[in-house]
């Protein structure tokens, strides 16, 4: 019996460390494919990805998206991502698919492949259970991947989330700053479209539904929902620029909070960046009371080694400080508006 042959999809806009950290990351676990789309034609990554095997690499310029069936850019983010996604998913040769973000790195407990044999042939996608990046007192931040996880609190009774979080209960949803849904790896050749956090199947003469799915036992994806706390803000100030139906739009309500508080609240980067260590830098308390409930996690990953591996750990800084000087013109502007 063959290997099923698995593969990533993400559309990017991000520092080139991240985005050859990520595409090293998922080679190194054994993907067949590492698609990415460069939201930005002009990225300066382009020639370093173009160089990696396995690595397919799209710039989306005008030509792209008028060979596209909308024949333009889409303005909204998640459109495109989805977009891409979809049309990848169409082209693609490997049997399973996974789309993610730059800032999502697959963890995997055990062979994917004694994963993907627990399904039945009706089962047309693998969740993956999400885990958020946080950090405690003793961790170093000096790596754009330090830190520990946190796992959803689905099951922890409210009160006993209210004395864990206080007063910042109502920013998290589940315990977290950034969504508990996890994500979707999904079976190729069955016409679905990719949405956010789970395919989508069509359906005649009806709207398309959610396809079965089993829940992966020992793999996960691990979010790190801003890289530092720098790429954070710099995310949260570009959310807190758009109209307010935007952000209700794209957002669940708990984000949606967080972003208006910046807004609304924040007078200088000093106060965002203190708002973001309430939400992400544990007390010991925290974290003693989320490991009593097993909410938890320090998953080994190393995107160092998997650098090392294809060649380019010399060529790419992963250290904090480097990452923040990589974040660009258009979000300096952003913190020079807070001070």
């Amino acid at each position: 019996m063959t290997e099923p042959r698995w593969g990533v999809v993400a559309t990017v806009r991000e520092p080139s460390a991240l985005v050859l950290a990520f595409v090293a990351w998922h080679i190194s676990l054994g993907a067949e494919e590492v698609r990415i789309f460069l939201d930005d034609p002009d990225d300066p990554v382009f020639d370093a990805l173009r160089r990696i095997d396995r690595c397919h690499v799209i710039r989306c310029d005008a030509e792209y998206w008028e060979g596209r069936r909308k024949r333009q850019r889409p303005p909204l983010q998640s459109v495109r991502q989805l977009a891409n996604a979809t049309w990848a998913y169409n082209r693609t040769k490997v049997d399973w698919l996974l789309h993610i973000d730059a800032d999502e790195f697959l963890w995997l407990g055990r062979p994917l492949s004694e994963e993907l044999a627990e399904l039945g042939p009706d089962h047309g996608w693998l969740k993956l259970r999400n885990w958020e990046r946080c950090w405690g007192e003793a961790d170093e931040a000096g790596s754009m991947f330090s830190g520990r996880f946190r796992k959803p609190c689905r099951s922890v009774p409210a009160a006993r989330m209210r004395e864990i979080y206080g007063p910042m209960l109502p920013y998290l949803q589940a315990g977290f700053a950034g969504y508990p849904v996890g994500k979707g790896l999904s079976r190729t050749g069955r016409g679905y479209r990719l949405n956010v956090h789970s395919p989508k199947a069509p359906v005649e003469g009806g709207p398309s539904i959610v396809p079965p799915f089993r829940t992966a036992s020992q793999a996960a994806i691990l979010h790190f929902d801003g890289l530092t706390p720098m790429h954070w803000a710099a995310k949260t100030l570009r959310y807190a620029e758009a109209p307010d139906e935007t952000i209700s739009l794209l957002l669940h309500k708990e984000r949606q909070r967080q972003v208006r508080r910046v807004r609304d609240s924040c007078r200088t980067l000093g106060e965002v960046l203190a708002f973001h260590a309430s939400l992400f830098e544990l007390t010991s308390e925290q974290g003693s009371a989320l490991a009593g409930e097993g909410r938890i996690a320090a998953p080994p990953i190393d995107p160092a080694a998997a650098l090392d591996h294809i060649g380019l750990r010399s060529r790419v800084e992963l250290s904090a400080a480097a990452f923040d000087a990589a974040l660009g013109a258009e979000n300096e502007e952003r913190f020079a508006r807070f001070g």
